[in-house]
């Protein structure tokens, strides 16, 4: 076990810096903070490099710390600087980026990301994604950072249980047209129609767009379009409330 106890100490420095995007990319690395995600990480396959813990953390909670893992105390001042979050519970694991696993979808039901921007409307989706027994996520090119510290805490550890594939882009979206796969999207069009009236059959996917401009127009035109009713005076419903809908009217059509 390694003990630090100084703000200037490397290891300190790199694990603030995966807070940032770039030096995720860079390093292939991305941080989880709190027990229950920690504790998500190392049941799960992840490989996780390191895990810190506050003093106060290692001397009063109770966790199983895996023999193979490095694990370094760190006062409790310097463990603040280290996190993402405003209280921190004092854990965090740092876990390499697993490579992305061949895309090849036959079967199922999936809800596809298109430019979604806020990674907490991300980590929301996918822990619904998650809870709607729905087989995985796909994210478009231009979507928020996978792990980006806000998409993971959102998530609730369903991030380490629920398949993502990044990149997914329209051809492959449009070629699961071709080859049978039910495409809906929730849009205020002119062809829309109550989401309640849809079919849901799988193999299927439900298209949820970016928060400001909807799902992109070469999307839409593979799309069955559905709409969610606004009975208030809202302009529209956030992103990931109107994913959990639509994923949970395919729970109903069951």
């Amino acid at each position: 076990m390694l003990e630090i106890t100084s703000a200037s100490n490397a290891k300190i420095k790199y694990v603030r810096s995966l807070t940032q995007k770039k030096a995720r990319e860079e390093n292939g690395e991305y941080t989880v903070e709190g027990i229950k995600s920690v504790r998500d990480a190392v049941n799960s396959d992840r490989d996780i490099t390191a895990i810190y813990v506050s003093f106060s953390f290692f001397d009063k909670e109770h966790f199983d710390y895996p023999e193979n893992i490095t694990l370094c105390r760190v006062s409790d001042n310097i463990f603040e600087k280290m996190c993402d979050t405003k209280a921190p519970q004092g854990i965090l694991a740092v876990i390499r980026i697993s490579d992305d696993c061949d895309f090849d979808i036959t079967d199922g039901a999936y809800i596809y990301c298109d430019t979604v921007q806020d990674p907490g409307n991300l980590g929301t989706i996918i822990r619904t994604a998650d809870a709607a027994g729905f087989n995985g996520v796909l994210l478009s090119e231009g979507c928020a950072d996978l792990y980006n510290p806000k998409t993971v805490r959102s998530s609730m550890g369903s991030f380490f249980n629920t398949q993502v594939w990044r990149n997914v882009n329209y051809e492959k979206i449009a070629e699961l047209k071709s080859g049978g796969f039910n495409i809906i999207g929730g849009t205020l069009s002119d062809q829309s129609i109550d989401y309640r009236e849809a079919s849901y059959k799988k193999p299927l996917i439900i298209v949820v767009g970016n928060e400001a401009s909807g799902i992109r127009d070469e999307v839409l035109k593979i799309c069955t379009h559905v709409k969610i009713p606004i009975l208030g005076k809202a302009e529209s419903l956030n992103a990931g409330v109107a994913a959990a809908i639509l994923m949970y009217e395919r729970v109903r059509h069951e």
